[in-house]
């Protein structure tokens, strides 16, 4: 009796993992699917502005890998029991502000989501390939990360190229609210937390999670926003005090 109890439990417990599993496979699909709305949009609208070919073309190809991460995604998700991802995503909010003019608008979502989130997505990437230790989970997020990798090249480029008439002071004023919205609706709200419990997959805890992305969005984006001519004074502010609460919990 005690063997069968035992075993019976370990069903259980083995169950439970791949539930788990599942949703935390079908949480970053979502994530993925969400960035690709979002590129396939700022494609359109970079088109609209009249951004290079090669701006343009970077931003699609971007926003097609993001379609695929999707694809990978669901498919460890329905290894692991969970049901694929049907019917077209849900478009994701605007992250700029209200009231900004139309060039104000595409510059300070490049910055958003190429330069910022793609950057954060591909350091919080690494260190999931690193923690991973299950072959398939470790080889899905090592391909993924290549690709976000280089995802941010794009709004480096087109930031390069934009004056002050088309946003860089705008950026420049609006980061705490771009670094909020970004880092904490997008990358550290309740519900992208991962399993910890599932770290053979590449789970990041809360805390680790936010040391990384606090950490580069300083080292990383906020630097090259100051090399791209940005004033990146109030979003230092915004991670100082954010790097202070965070001391206090």
């Amino acid at each position: 009796m005690p063997e069968r109890s035992e075993s019976e439990g370990a069903s259980r417990l083995a169950r439970t993992l791949r539930a788990r599993a599942a949703r935390l496979w079908a949480t970053r699909g979502q994530a993925e699917r969400e960035a690709g709305v979002r590129l396939h949009r700022l494609a359109e609208r970079l088109r609209l502005v009249g951004a290079t070919d090669q701006v343009i073309g970077l931003a699609l190809a971007a926003a097609r890998d993001e379609d695929r991460h999707a694809e990978l995604c669901d498919d460890l998700g329905v290894r692991s029991g969970g049901r694929r991802s049907e019917g077209a995503a849900s478009v994701p909010e605007e992250l700029a502000p209200a009231g900004l003019r139309e060039r104000e608008r595409v510059l300070y979502d490049v910055v958003a989501l190429a330069c910022l989130q793609e950057t954060l997505s591909a350091t919080l990437l690494g260190a999931m390939v690193e923690r991973a230790t299950e072959p398939r989970a470790r080889a899905v997020l090592a391909a993924i990360q290549r690709d976000e990798a280089r995802h941010g090249r794009f709004g480096w480029l087109y930031l390069s190229r934009a004056t002050a008439d088309e946003g860089r002071d705008v950026v420049g004023m609006h980061l705490p609210f771009m670094l909020r919205r970004v880092l904490e609706e997008a990358l550290l709200r309740p519900d992208a937390t991962e399993d910890s419990a599932l770290a053979d997959l590449g789970a990041i805890d809360a805390r680790e999670r936010e040391q990384l992305c606090l950490g580069t969005a300083r080292r990383v984006v906020l630097a090259g926003l100051g090399r791209h001519g940005v004033d990146t004074s109030a979003g230092e502010r915004w991670l100082d005090l954010r790097a202070a609460l965070t001391a206090r919990r």
